[in-house]
């Protein structure tokens, strides 16, 4: 048995450390696509040959892996204890890790300059992408949460790891299958906009040829397309209550779980719906470049995380039975 809700303390520097952990690949990010998007360096520009896959989607689904991960299994995450920091040996590591991404802008820049779309070269390019984004992570791993912790985790979490490993690949493929099903929540996202801003702006709307409505709003176009419709979120969240469920069915109070899921995943929508509010206004009145750039492509998971986290927290302590006071322990040993 443990209270209700008690953080303890390796168990809270580990979350403190997660979240250290994706504030510093957020920044790292903004740090090169930020003067990218901003000037509009067209060399360094995204394209089918050096996109390899999704980077925000594979965040999305990290950090999701993480919080379930943590939740789930905190009481034998708080048994392992954390080393006292090197501020010299992360501030290298970080530095080292920059220059990794660094190199990938390099690789994803030769694509588009010597106009490689195939052939041997870009294997070695893709394969070259693919050893920076390893190397960062590991980097980026060691800088936060040191080499001995690391080595302590994978002990204590071995199978569980490998677990969640083939998890995340499935879940990364059923997302991008989800997502073709975007329409019909773009349609809703479009209309609930235009209702919140017709009122102060001038507001006109039109539709793509894949059939996304297109909002106009000054001399601000947008078009609500796929990432925008909130059908990402809405997935990763339903995969976190279904294997919630899954897991803890017999300590759970069926009937508020369901419906406590099902308010839940209505907020998701509700907070995808206030990030394009909040897109529209930021480029109507600060820069469409920025609009559309690097406040788009993170404000969702960012707000997504500190959405999903404050409804769990508020929720735990509805939704698991309660014996002499306390909620059953909801991690395995």
């Amino acid at each position: 048995m443990i209270k209700q809700f008690k953080i303890d303390t390796n168990f809270k520097k580990f979350l403190l450390k997660v979240a250290l952990f994706v504030i510093l690949i957020f920044l790292s990010r903004a740090l090169f696509q930020f003067p990218i998007e901003l000037f509009k360096i067209q060399i360094f520009r995204q394209t089918i040959a050096n996109r390899l896959f999704s980077k925000i989607d594979a965040l999305q689904v990290l950090l999701f892996l993480g919080l379930f991960f943590g939740f789930y299994y905190r009481e034998r995450i708080n048994r392992v204890k954390h080393d006292k920091p090197s501020l010299k040996s992360s501030i290298l590591l970080v530095i080292a890790g920059e220059v990794f991404i660094a190199i990938y802008y390099v690789l994803r820049g030769a694509t588009n300059y010597f106009n490689i779309s195939s052939g041997v070269n870009l294997w070695l390019i893709q394969g070259g992408i693919l050893l920076c984004f390893g190397i960062t992570f590991l980097l980026f791993s060691l800088a936060v949460f040191s080499k001995d912790y690391i080595l302590r985790f994978i002990k204590e979490f071995k199978k569980e790891l490998i677990i969640s490993a083939i998890a995340g690949v499935i879940m990364y493929n059923a997302m991008a299958f989800f997502q073709k099903q975007w329409l019909f929540f773009s349609k809703g996202v479009a209309a609930i906009l235009v209702s919140l801003f017709s009122n102060f702006y001038h507001v006109a709307q039109a539709v793509t040829d894949a059939g996304a409505p297109v909002l106009s709003i000054n001399d601000f176009v947008v078009s609500i397309g796929p990432p925008c419709s909130g059908i990402e979120s809405m997935f990763l969240y339903t995969a976190f209550f279904a294997g919630l469920f899954a897991l803890d069915s017999k300590r759970l109070h069926k009937a508020r779980f369901l419906g406590l899921s099902i308010l839940g995943l209505i907020g998701v929508y509700a907070i995808n719906v206030l990030r394009l509010f909040l897109l529209l206004l930021a480029g109507v009145h600060v820069s469409p470049a920025f609009a559309v750039g690097l406040f788009h492509t993170n404000a969702g998971w960012v707000l997504f995380v500190l959405y999903f986290l404050a409804y769990y927290l508020i929720i735990r302590k509805f939704i698991y039975i309660k014996s002499n006071g306390s909620v059953k322990n909801v991690s395995k040993k």
